[in-house]
C-alpha cells in the first residue's frame, strides 16, 4: 500500500502564528503591547504565536490592520514570497550610473533575493503614467521629483515651481514637517504608493536650467518665447504669467522638439544637458541657481508589504544608501561634463543676476496662491519652515550672483 506524498509544510496554524510573530519583534513590540492594538488577550496571542490556537478571520483580520499587512501575507508560505520587485526607470549620463548602483546594492543587501531591472523612461511612457503603473503594480519602483505624484494627492504639483525654497534646509524642514506627511506623504498609501526615503537624500544635480537658441539673461526675455514643460497646469500658468508660452513635449521628444523649431527653449536641470546632448541645438544655458530638487523613491505597497521584514529591512538600507551615492555621482559628474559641453557643442552658460528671477518668480507665486492654484496652507508652511520666496537670491543654488550676464564657454 502506497503512503501518501510527504508534506514538509508547517501547519496553517504554526505558519500564521510564525508570521505574527516575526512582524511583532520586528517591531520591537512587547506581546501585551500587539495583544492591547488588535483587542486579543495576551494569553491567546502567546498560543496565536506558538501555533497552539487556531486564530479567528476577525482576529486575524485585526492583527493584520495593526501589523499593516494584507490579509494574505499570513498565509503565504516561504517560496510565496515574492523575491523579485521588476521595473524602474531611468534617464542616460550620471543619472543612470546612480540608479543602477543602487539596483546593484539592493541585490547585495537582499542576498539575491531582490533584483530590479531598471528601464529606460521610454519604454515605461512619462511620469505621469509610470506613478498610475506604480499603483496598479505593473512597475515597482519609480525614482522621480515629487510633483509627479500630483495625479493622485492635490498639492503635489506646488514642487513643480522653481524658486520656492530659499535654501536647501528650507526644503528638507518642509519634507520633515508634519503638513507635509499628513496632508501629502500619507494619502499616498490609499492609492497603493509608499515612500521609502525618509532622509531625503536623492537629489537632483545642483540647479535649474533653461537652455535656448538665443540667449535669455532676464524674466522679461522669456515673453513670447516657447518654452518646453512637462504636463503639468500650474507650470504652464508659471510661465505664461512670466510672459512665455509654455509647450507640453514628452521627456523624449525634447530634442526633436528643439531641433524642429517646436521650442525655443526648455526648463531642465543642469546634469542632464551634456549626457542627453541638449546644447546640439540650444547652446545657451542660463543659470537659474534655486535649490535642486530632492526624488521621490515610490514603492508599490501592496508589493512592499508581501515582503517579510527582513527584506523590506534592506530595501530600506539600500534606498538610503542609494540616495547618497546617487547625489555623488551626479555632482561629480557636472563638474566634469560642463566643461565637456563647452569644448564638443560650444555651449555658453551664462551665470545672471538671479534677482530678478526670484522677485518676478515670488510674484507670480503670489498671484497663483491669490487665486486659489496653490495651496495657501501649503505655501504658509513652506514660509514657516524656512523656505519661500524671501531668501537671498544668492543663497538659491550654485549660481554665483553678478550685475550682469556673465558668459562662460563659447564665442558670442
Amino acid at each position: 500500500m502506497s503512503r501518501p506524498p510527504k508534506n514538509d509544510d508547517p501547519p496553517i496554524e504554526d505558519l500564521i502564528g510564525r508570521r505574527i510573530r516575526e512582524l511583532r519583534l520586528t517591531r520591537k513590540w512587547t506581546i501585551s503591547r500587539l495583544a492591547e492594538g488588535a483587542d486579543i488577550s495576551v494569553g491567546q496571542l502567546s498560543k496565536i504565536e506558538t501555533g497552539k490556537a487556531a486564530v479567528s478571520i476577525k482576529s486575524l483580520i485585526r492583527l493584520s490592520q495593526v501589523l499593516d499587512r494584507p490579509l494574505s501575507y499570513f498565509f503565504k508560505r516561504e517560496d510565496e514570497i515574492p523575491k523579485v520587485l521588476g521595473t524602474m526607470s531611468t534617464v542616460a549620463g550620471p543619472e543612470s550610473q546612480g540608479i543602477r548602483w543602487f539596483a546593484d546594492e539592493v541585490r547585495r543587501r537582499t542576498n539575491k533575493k531582490i533584483a530590479l531591472i531598471p528601464l529606460k523612461a521610454s519604454q515605461l511612457g512619462n511620469g505621469l503614467d509610470q506613478v498610475e503603473q506604480l499603483a496598479d503594480g505593473f512597475i515597482d519602483i519609480f525614482i522621480e521629483e515629487l510633483y509627479h505624484y500630483q495625479r493622485y494627492t492635490p498639492g503635489f504639483d506646488i514642487f513643480s515651481l522653481p524658486y520656492l525654497f530659499s535654501s536647501s534646509a528650507g526644503l528638507q524642514a518642509f519634507l520633515e514637517a508634519d503638513y507635509f506627511r499628513e496632508r501629502l506623504l500619507e494619502p499616498l498609501s490609499a492609492h497603493n504608493i509608499r515612500l521609502l526615503n525618509p532622509r531625503w537624500n536623492w537629489i537632483r544635480g545642483v540647479e535649474r536650467v533653461i537652455i535656448s537658441h538665443r540667449p535669455i539673461v532676464s524674466p522679461e526675455d522669456l515673453e513670447g518665447r516657447r518654452i518646453r514643460i512637462f504636463d503639468c497646469d500650474l507650470l504652464g500658468r508659471f510661465f505664461e504669467k512670466l510672459g512665455a508660452v509654455p509647450v507640453v513635449v514628452p521627456w523624449t521628444e525634447v530634442m526633436a522638439a528643439l531641433e524642429n523649431g517646436l521650442v525655443d527653449a526648455v526648463a531642465t536641470h543642469k546634469a542632464h544637458l551634456f549626457p542627453l546632448g541638449f546644447c546640439r541645438r540650444a547652446r545657451y544655458v542660463t543659470r537659474l541657481g534655486d535649490v535642486p530638487p530632492v526624488l521621490g523613491l515610490g514603492i508599490n505597497q501592496a508589493k512592499f508589504q508581501a515582503l517579510p521584514p527582513d527584506l523590506q529591512a534592506a530595501l530600506r538600507r539600500a534606498a538610503d544608501a542609494g540616495g547618497d551615492r546617487f547625489s555623488e555621482v551626479v555632482i561629480a559628474a557636472e563638474k566634469e561634463n560642463e566643461p565637456k559641453n563647452i569644448r564638443t557643442h560650444g555651449a555658453v552658460y551664462l551665470t545672471v543676476d538671479l534677482e530678478p528671477w526670484t522677485r518676478a518668480a515670488g510674484g507670480v507665486i503670489a498671484e497663483l496662491a491669490a487665486e486659489g492654484r496653490i495651496d495657501r496652507t501649503a505655501l504658509d508652511e513652506i514660509l514657516g519652515q524656512g523656505g519661500g520666496r524671501s531668501g537671498s537670491a544668492k543663497d538659491r543654488g550654485g549660481a554665483v550672483t553678478a550685475t550682469g550676464p556673465t558668459f562662460l564657454g563659447g564665442s558670442q
